[in-house]
C-alpha cells in the first residue's frame, strides 16, 4: 500500500528574504533547489520555519550535514512540534537533513561515489554553485539560510555510535569567549576545546565568520540513556531562553569538566564481532586508564583481534559504541578526552545573550 501524505507540497523559495516573509504565529515549509539529477530527480533540501507571535532573534537548527548523523533530524522534528507559537518570540528555522544525497546511503560523505562526489560536506562551506554536488548544496544552505541567522545549533553524532559532548574553539578572542559563553548553554558535562580553526570549511566556522552565534552540538546516537530525547529538547529550550524567545531560565549544571590538548578517536583495526565491555552507562563517564572498554572477535577463528582500553589516566568517554554488531576496519569506536588536567568551571551565571 502506497502511502500519500495530505500535506500539501513545498513551494520552492524564490529568494532569501522569502523565507522569513511568512505570517506571525504560523509554520511553513520551503524547498531549496539544488539541481537536476542524472535519474531525473529535483534535488532540494526542505526548510521548515516557524514564526512566533511576537518578534525576536532567529534561531537555525541544521541537522545530517553528514548522512550518518541521524539523531538530530530526530530531534529537530520533536522541537518544532513543540514549539508554542503563542509565545515564541521570534523564528525558528529548521533543516532536518541538510545533504539528503548522504542521508539516502546513509553515509559521513556525499554518497558512494558512483554517482557523487563522495565529499565531506562539512569541509565545503561557503560551497559553490558551479562546484561538486556537495559544494552545491553548501552554497543552497549558505545563500538562503544561514546568512538569515542570528544563531545557529549543527547537530552531529554516528551512526553506530553514541555522543554527548561540546566541541570549541581555542580562539582567546573577546566574540570567541562570547560564542564559548553560548556554547556552554548545551549544558554537557564535558567540553572539548580544540585548535583555533582545526578544519575549514565547516558550516559553524562560515557561520561564525558572518558573526552568528554558533554550536556544534556532538550528541545522539543509536543507543542512548532514558531520557536523553528530553535532555536534547531541554537544551534547545536553553537557547530559546538565552536568546530571550520564550521565557523562563536555562537549565544548566552546576559544574562542566573542560579538557584539551589529549583527545583521542579510536578506531577499529580489524574486523569481526563487536563486544562492548562498558555500555552506554559509561557515555559522559570518566574511567581509570586500562580500562578494558571493548573486544573485536574473528567469527571464524574465535580469535580475540582488538582489546580497545582506556588511554588515558583519567578517561573521559565523549563518544562510546554502546552495542554488539559487526564492524569493519577503520571504524568509529570511542572519542575519548584526557580527563587528567580537566578544569572544573562553575555554572554559568551570565545566560543572557543580547543580540
Amino acid at each position: 500500500m502506497t502511502h500519500t501524505s495530505s500535506e500539501p507540497a513545498a513551494p520552492a523559495l524564490k529568494s532569501p528574504k522569502e523565507l522569513l516573509d511568512i505570517d506571525k504565529a504560523s509554520h511553513a515549509q520551503f524547498r531549496l533547489p539544488v539541481a537536476r539529477r542524472a535519474s531525473g530527480e529535483d534535488l532540494s533540501i526542505r526548510v521548515h520555519v516557524a514564526k512566533g507571535a511576537s518578534d525576536g532573534p532567529t534561531l537555525g537548527l541544521v541537522a545530517a550535514v553528514h548522512g550518518d548523523a541521524v539523531f538530530g533530524s530526530h530531534i529537530i522534528r520533536l522541537a518544532m512540534q513543540r514549539l508554542d507559537l503563542t509565545n515564541l518570540r521570534g523564528t525558528v528555522v529548521a533543516v532536518p537533513v541538510a545533504n539528503p544525497v548522504a542521508f539516502e546511503s546513509g553515509t559521513r560523505t556525499t554518497g558512494q561515489g558512483w554517482n557523487t562526489d563522495m565529499n565531506n560536506m562539512n569541509r565545503v562551506f561557503p560551497g559553490s554553485a558551479e562546484g561538486w554536488i556537495s559544494q552545491q548544496m553548501a552554497a543552497a544552505l549558505s545563500e538562503n539560510v544561514i546568512g538569515q541567522l542570528d544563531a545557529l545549533i549543527d547537530y552531529h553524532c554516528g551512526a553506530d555510535t553514541s555522543i554527548n559532548y561540546t566541541l570549541i574553539d581555542g580562539d582567546k578572542t573577546q566574540d570567541a569567549q562570547r560564542n564559548i559563553d553560548f556554547n556552554r548553554l548545551m549544558a554537557t558535562d564535558f567540553i572539548y576545546t580544540h585548535d583555533v580553526n582545526p578544519f575549514s570549511g565547516t558550516i559553524t566556522g562560515h557561520a561564525r565568520g558572518l558573526g552568528i552565534l554558533s554550536v556544534v552540538a556532538e550528541q545522539g546516537g543509536n543507543i542512548l540513556p532514558p531520557g536523553f530525547d528530553e535532555l536534547s529538547l531541554t537544551r534547545i529550550e536553553n537557547y530559546l531562553k538565552a536568546l530571550g524567545m520564550i521565557d523562563g531560565e536555562p537549565v544548566l549544571p552546576d559544574t562542566q569538566l573542560v579538557m584539551s590538548g589529549g583527545r583521542t578517536l579510536q578506531r577499529i583495526r580489524h574486523g569481526g564481532l563487536f563486544y562492548p565491555e562498558v555500555g552506554i552507562e559509561g557515555l559522559s563517564a570518566v574511567v581509570e586508564g586500562g580500562t578494558v572498554l571493548s573486544r573485536v572477535v574473528d567469527p571464524h577463528s574465535f580469535e580475540v583481534l582488538q582489546e580497545i582500553r582506556a588511554p588515558y589516566e583519567k578517561s573521559a568517554i565523549f563518544q562510546t559504541r554502546p552495542g554488539f554488531g559487526q564492524v569493519n576496519p577503520g571504524d568509529y569506536a570511542y572519542i575519548i578526552g584526557d580527563a587528567t588536567k580537566a578544569v572544573e568551571i562553575e555554572r554559568l551565571s551570565s545566560w543572557r545573550f543580547e543580540l
